[in-house]
């Protein structure tokens, strides 16, 4: 995968490579009502068509955000259903890994 070198689609908002590991994070920022635990989660499910190997989701809340952490574990609930992994980050503290991800099924493994 080149990065830079013209656009893709979907756009990846983070990619971390460690060693031959390609990771994915789309990011969303939760401010205001109404809160869709939902956010992102197509847009992250659509990284897994760039061959990466895992895919992530993060929300980061607002810190006003009262009900954040009942959004946070109904999206937990969600991702669980997908191959994706998920993070939060209420404010600005540390990103947490709430689901680990799992290996991308669409990619294809050389035997």
């Amino acid at each position: 995968m080149k990065v830079g070198l013209g656009r893709l689609s979907p756009d990846i908002d983070l990619l971390l490579e460690t060693g031959d590991e390609k990771v994915g994070i789309e990011v969303k920022y939760l401010s205001s009502k109404p809160l869709r635990p939902y956010e992102g989660i197509g847009e992250a499910l659509a990284l897994l068509l760039q061959s990466l190997d895992k895919a992530y989701l993060l929300h980061v809340f607002d810190s006003s955000i009262r009900d954040a952490e009942r959004v946070a574990e109904t999206a937990a609930r969600l991702v669980r259903l997908t191959p994706l992994g998920y993070m939060v980050m209420m404010g600005r503290s540390e990103p947490t890994i709430r689901v680990e991800a799992k290996p991308n099924p669409l990619k294809k493994v050389d035997p």
